[in-house]
């Protein structure tokens, strides 16, 4: 798939995920819809802003959101609006999501020397889930593929990948502080995206601004910002 192919396809996937019938992620105008899926929930891919909400705070999402630029819906002051009206009703915002995609499958990455890997498939996940450190890898739940780096019979450096999006796989990374700046992340990342998308799946990448290290990794292992989400939780 190239660029607008893979894009379209996520679309198609979020519009399954949120029980839509048409591209709402595609106009030019926010959209409020009404949800008892989500308390909350927010994206953007730059065109618009797209808000789930639950009937307890849907007439005041259209009254404060519906005609703000989507841009600034992501930003302080607005923030701060939705996160006050959500500590009415116990929920919070769970944090930034800047979710990435796979398109540049020519960055080249070099493989660090010294270092045992390993391929885990799902059946392999309850051994795998033994070690400690590594919940940026894995989500304990439905993780379907994994590539680890050992040290001297020790696993080091974790990239996971789980499938809570169907057909869309996303990718989280974990080094051993000791084990850092040494190339296993971007690594792992290439490699474990490349297996993904030669078993036919969409594979993503999932951090937030703040997170300088995360990002670089995902820049330099080929993956580029598409959309941008909020949600709530339970507070």
């Amino acid at each position: 798939m190239n660029k607008l192919e893979k894009i379209s396809a996520v679309k198609q996937q979020l519009m399954i995920n949120w029980e839509c019938s048409e591209d709402i992620f595609s106009s030019t105008e926010n959209i409020i819809l009404k949800s008892d899926k989500k308390f909350f929930e927010m994206l953007t891919f730059g065109n618009n802003a797209v808000i789930r909400a639950n009937e307890k705070i849907y007439e005041w999402c259209k009254d404060k959101l519906q005609n703000e630029e989507f841009k600034n819906m992501m930003d302080g002051d607005i923030l701060f609006q939705i996160e006050k009206k959500l500590r009415e009703f116990e929920y919070a915002l769970a944090g930034e999501n800047v979710r990435y995609l796979y398109l540049n499958p020519n960055t080249e990455i070099v493989k660090p020397e010294g270092f045992l890997y390993k391929w885990f498939e799902k059946e392999d996940m309850p051994k795998l889930y033994e070690n400690k450190g590594f919940d940026n890898a894995l989500n304990y739940k439905r993780d379907m593929l994994a590539y680890g780096a050992y040290k001297n019979d020790e696993l080091v450096a974790l990239a996971g990948a789980d499938d809570y999006m169907d057909s869309m796989w996303q990718i989280g990374i974990d080094v051993l502080p000791s084990y850092r700046k040494s190339g296993l992340a971007t690594y792992l990342v290439k490699a474990l995206a490349e297996e993904i998308e030669n078993r036919g799946k969409i594979t993503y990448y999932t951090t937030w601004s703040g997170n300088i290290p995360s990002t670089k990794v995902a820049l330099n292992t080929g993956f580029y910002p598409i959309w941008v989400s909020y949600h709530a939780e339970k507070a």
